[in-house]
């Protein structure tokens, strides 16, 4: 089956991302030619309809695309899944504000998705205030996608005792940017510094609800963010442990010990461990990709996305997460000395992994939901 053009756009993007990721690493933020390039390919509006602006991409397409990508540079990866909260909200908007929103369809979106944000409605819209400490790319964006809990007379408004959420896409020149990721050492290019928000007013036009209608209804609009977003992460994760285990393997296979002076491939230690991590790592991809192709042919059908099958891209997507950063740490434990040599992929791929099973920690809901709905119960609303 011949490549889609986003999975041969990422393939032809390789050596400008690893030429620009020393300078990344080292400004904390990708460069502008990097983010510029992945623009250009059409990497930060591969989910968004056509409408809008976007490439509609089918999911097995992107979580390929963002492997490949995250290869050379997993900052990369992050900004591709990170643009994504963005342009699905794009067919929720009327064709005027999209237009707005989506006038240089190159440019990153920031996504400032976990909900800290106080809304008050207003005459004409929404005043926003809060405090965003990670938020990828921001200073890369000229919109930024953000989420805030709406308050009336002080309290918190819920319903069905739930919060209330509104989803807001804001102007970044309108926040406070803080530059809080220089000090980091994983993920270093992703520029996730802390934003403020300070009674900032969103028009109502830029904000949507749950109960809000999509102006672009099909399957493929209808199916929720998250379930684009987790197996774009998978492929995240999956793209810097590929690196890492080929690293491994070719390091057990040209070093020996250093105190008995051994051979490290002819140590039984060392073949269990080569094959452990080469045969979890393709279980990993296959399970993944078999699910996100199934979402695809249901798109492609024009049917919705069932809970059940919704569930299974969740749980494969976390679990490549957490599989992926047990491997990364057995390969430190158990390789090679060029683990501990700073810029080895297995020293990189040790940070960034647990870096990003840190990040995924805080959404072990997804998990939940997915459990819940394997036994038979439903789903978490947006799920």
């Amino acid at each position: 089956m011949p490549e889609s053009s986003i999975v041969q756009e990422a393939r032809a993007l390789l050596s400008l991302i690893r030429d620009e990721r020393p300078e990344g690493d080292q400004r904390a933020r990708l460069t502008k030619n990097a983010v510029e390039a992945c623009g250009r390919a059409g990497l930060f509006r591969a989910t968004g309809a056509t409408e809008v602006g976007g490439l509609e991409c089918r999911l097995s397409d992107i979580v390929t695309a963002t492997e490949i990508v995250s290869g050379a540079d997993p900052a990369v990866g992050w900004y591709v899944q990170n643009s994504m909260q963005a342009w699905r909200m794009g067919s929720q908007l009327d064709p005027d504000t999209r237009d707005e929103v989506f006038a240089d369809p190159s440019r990153y979106c920031a996504n400032a998705g976990q909900n800290q944000g106080i809304v008050t409605k207003v005459d004409g819209g929404y005043r926003l205030s809060g405090t965003w400490p990670v938020v990828t790319g921001v200073e890369d964006s000229d919109w930024t996608f953000m989420v805030g809990t709406l308050f009336e007379n002080g309290e918190p408004r819920l319903v069905e005792d739930r919060p209330d959420t509104r989803n807001l896409l804001v102007p970044t020149s309108a926040l406070e940017i803080a530059q809080t990721w220089q000090g980091v050492s994983a993920m270093r290019g992703t520029g996730s510094n802390r934003v403020r928000a300070d009674d900032v007013f969103v028009p109502g036009r830029f904000a949507v609800s749950g109960e809000t209608p999509l102006v672009i209804d099909r399957a493929y609009t209808r199916l929720s963010p998250l379930a684009w977003i987790m197996p774009a992460i998978g492929g995240v994760v999956l793209g810097v442990l590929g690196p890492v285990i080929e690293t491994l393997t070719d390091a057990l296979g040209t070093h020996t010990a250093a105190f008995t002076g051994e051979a490290r491939r002819d140590q039984a230690a060392s073949q269990e461990l080569a094959v452990r991590c080469r045969a979890e790592y393709r279980a990993l991809r296959a399970g993944l990709h078999e699910i996100v192709r199934a979402v695809d042919a249901a798109l492609e059908r024009g049917e919705d996305v069932p809970a059940d099958l919704r569930a299974e891209a969740y749980a494969s997507s976390m679990y490549a997460v957490d599989r992926s950063r047990k491997l990364a740490s057995d390969i430190f434990a158990g390789g090679t000395r060029d683990a501990f040599l700073r810029e080895n992929p297995m020293e990189r791929g040790l940070k960034d992994l647990h870096a990003i099973g840190y990040i995924m920690a805080s959404a072990r809901f997804i998990t939940h939901t997915a459990g819940r709905v394997m036994l038979g119960g439903e789903p978490d609303p947006g799920a």
